[in-house]
């Protein structure tokens, strides 16, 4: 059973950038950290803190390298929790102040919800909350970045000889934004890569290659269908599914077998005409075929999904399929791989394939 999400344990601002920067430069009681993430064009990545005990001491800096596989998104959440740790671990002063220049960090940290950046939102919150009772209260506040702000090119200076460094211990693996962001570029790309990268395989050269009709994103049954369901079909219809094979080549599956019958390579046609453990919606998507007057596929025919995926008549019984074969539940499983014990990963990439917003 899930805990309901919970608010951030202490003070948010997100001022206009005027007044932002006029605070940004004043001076606060207490302890004020400045935080920032940064990636390089490699796909390493980095976290940074800044600290400055009193005014005209020397800075001091932490910094973090994470490695590939993760976004800026995760490197700017990565300074806050670890610039509020950092505060713990020293005994600094209170009231502790974090600043940064990114806003969708800052949004994140307003609760726990599941999506991407949960694991660090919740170290966040748990400093944060560990900091409050110790009467430091924490106050998260946004400064506008490349305006000048000493402590904000501070961080700078900080994150990124963190991203130009090999990944530290505890940073192996994807983050669930780096997972998204691979996914949604797929679908971006799916419809003019159909042909070249996917049915156009094997059938090119017996001149049979299958290209999407004209229009297919307006195919009127998928699009009444209900959203995850429509979802699904376009992506096994675009050969962009997050199954093994998809899983494997972008890096977020060590193996492209299929997990529902060990077959060593799960793709777009194993999962609709051999996969022992989807037996039952098989015969419902023959049976549909069947109904509709659309011929069966056989054993000698080549690529007898991309004849289904473009046959109008086919749609009702893929629907019918995919609704039945509870498709891509496994990803729950890749997701927690690739994240290394991170526990937001379904909800979230589950949220992707409803919206389509990665």
């Amino acid at each position: 059973m899930h805990s309901a999400p919970a608010a951030f344990p202490g003070t948010i601002r997100v001022l206009g950038t005027e007044q932002a920067l006029i605070e940004a430069a004043e001076w606060r009681p207490g302890t004020t950290l400045w935080s920032d993430g940064s990636r390089q064009d490699n796909g390493r990545t980095g976290a940074g803190v800044a600290l400055q005990i009193v005014p005209e001491a020397p800075w001091e800096h932490l910094e973090l390298p994470m490695g590939t596989g993760f976004e800026v998104f995760d490197a700017e959440l990565m300074g806050v929790a670890s610039a509020l740790e950092w505060a713990l671990e020293r005994h600094l002063p209170g009231p502790i102040h974090v600043l940064l220049d990114a806003q969708n960090a800052i949004k994140r940290l307003q609760s726990t919800e599941p999506g991407a950046g949960q694991s660090l939102a919740l170290r966040a919150h748990m400093a944060a909350s560990r900091l409050r009772l110790s009467g430091r209260p924490v106050t998260i506040q946004w400064v506008p970045g490349h305006n000048g702000v000493e402590g904000n090119e501070q961080a700078d200076q900080a994150a990124k000889p963190a991203a130009s460094k090999p990944a530290g211990p505890g940073f192996e693996g994807l983050s669930l934004a780096y997972v998204r962001r691979a996914c949604t570029e797929a679908r971006r790309a799916a419809v003019e890569n159909w042909a070249r990268e996917n049915a156009v395989q094997g059938a090119h050269r017996r001149g049979r290659a299958y290209k999407m009709p004209r229009g297919w994103g307006l195919d009127r049954i998928g699009a009444k269908a209900p959203k995850r369901v429509a979802s699904r079909y376009y992506q096994l219809k675009t050969g962009h599914a997050p199954i093994g094979t998809y899983l494997h080549r972008i890096k977020a599956r060590d193996s492209p077998e299929c997990r529902a019958c060990g077959e060593l390579r799960e793709t777009v046609s194993h999962i609709l005409f051999k996969c022992r453990g989807r037996r039952g919606p098989r015969r419902i998507l023959y049976k549909g075929l069947a109904d509709a007057g659309v011929p069966l596929p056989t054993a000698a025919e080549d690529a007898p999904e991309a004849r289904l995926f473009s046959e109008p008549k086919a749609t009702t019984a893929l629907l019918q399929f995919v609704a039945s074969a509870n498709l891509f539940r496994d990803k729950e499983q890749a997701a927690r791989e690739a994240e290394l014990g991170d526990h937001w990963g379904w909800e979230a990439l589950r949220d992707w394939e409803d919206t389509g917003v990665g």
